[in-house]
C-alpha cells in the first residue's frame, strides 16, 4: 500500500515547528530585560531596529532537556530602539543586578564581559521571569556572537521557518478541501461516500 502524497506532505511538514523553537535560540540572539531595566528600557516590537548593549553569558538553563544551551546577551543595560537610546552604556553596576537565578549563565569573557550588537527584532514576549524576552536578527558583523552551530546566519531564518509551521495545518485543510471536491481521491471522502450509501 503506497502512502498518499498528502500523508507524505503532512509528515514532511512536521518537523518545521521544532525547528522554529531551534532557530528561535540558535539562529538569534536571544537578549533579556529584566524588571530592573524595565523602568529606562521599553519593550520594542517586531520589526524595530536596534542595538541592544549588555553581558554576553551562555545560557545553561534548559541542558537537562537536551538543548545544550545557546549565547545571550543578559542582562540588556542599554537599548537604542529605531534610533532612540534608553538605559545606561557603559553600565558601572553590578554583573548580574536584577537577574533571576544568575548562576545559569556563564560570562563568555570575564575579562570584557559587555557586547553591543545591532539587528532587527524577530521576536519579542515576557517570560514567566517577567524578563522581556527579545530575539534579534542581528546584522552579519556581529553573528560570532552567537553560539556557534548551522542555524547561525544574519539571514531571516527564523521568519522563513515560522511561516513554514504553519504547513501541517494548511495540509489538513488542502486535504478536506481535496476531499469535499473530489471525494473519489482521497482515503477520507471514499470513506465518507461509503458511509453516505451505507445509511
Amino acid at each position: 500500500m503506497s502512502l498518499s502524497p498528502f500523508l507524505i506532505t503532512f509528515l514532511i511538514s512536521l518537523i518545521f515547528p521544532p525547528l522554529v523553537v531551534y532557530s528561535l535560540l540558535y539562529s538569534l540572539l536571544v537578549t533579556e530585560i529584566t524588571p530592573f531595566d524595565q523602568t529606562d528600557i521599553p519593550r520594542p516590537s517586531i520589526g524595530d531596529r536596534v542595538a541592544v548593549f549588555g553581558v554576553w553569558v551562555h545560557d545553561t538553563e534548559l541542558t537537562d532537556i537536551g538543548l545544550g544551551g545557546w549565547h545571550e546577551i543578559h542582562p540588556v543595560r542599554y537599548m537604542e530602539i529605531n534610533g532612540k537610546g534608553y538605559g545606561q552604556m557603559p553600565y558601572s553596576g553590578q554583573l548580574f543586578k536584577g537577574v533571576w537565578e544568575p548562576d545559569r549563565l556563564i560570562l563568555l569573557d570575564k575579562n570584557n564581559p559587555y557586547r553591543l550588537a545591532n539587528g532587527t527584532v524577530a521576536e519579542v514576549f515576557t517570560n514567566l521571569d517577567s524578563d522581556y524576552h527579545v530575539h534579534v536578527n542581528v546584522d552579519s558583523e556581529y553573528v560570532q556572537l552567537l553560539k556557534p552551530n548551522i542555524f547561525a546566519t544574519s539571514l531571516p531564518l527564523y521568519q522563513i521557518l515560522k511561516a513554514l509551521s504553519f504547513m501541517p495545518i494548511a495540509v489538513i485543510i488542502s486535504y478536506i478541501i481535496a476531499s469535499a471536491i473530489n471525494p473519489e481521491r482521497t482515503y477520507f471522502g471514499r470513506k465518507v461516500i461509503k458511509r453516505t450509501k451505507a445509511s
